[in-house]
């Protein structure tokens, strides 16, 4: 099994529509609010009705999400072991 690639740091590396596991065992959706950087899954949706990523209108602020957070979906698509760019 690959391991999941961690981002850790708070900088441009998240995108909107990213999925994560936070440290507490929560799923968390990277939304495009810049208060309210996450918010909790939908229905388990990962993309919109046109196909593009699900990004959520934000219910969290950075500051509440427990560290470290391990990237799960991204663009809709697991990435597991997948090397992101930064």
């Amino acid at each position: 099994m690959n391991p999941i690639h961690k981002i850790t740091s708070l900088d441009e590396a998240w995108n909107p529509g990213d999925i994560a596991f936070d440290a507490d065992g929560n799923l968390r959706v990277r939304s495009d609010n810049p208060n309210w950087a996450w918010d909790y899954p939908n229905e388990g949706h990962t993309r919109d009705q046109y196909g593009t990523p699900h990004v959520p209108t934000g219910g969290i602020e950075d500051k509440d999400v427990s560290r470290p957070l391990i990237l799960l979906v991204r663009n809709g698509q697991a990435v597991g072991g997948r090397q992101l760019k930064r």
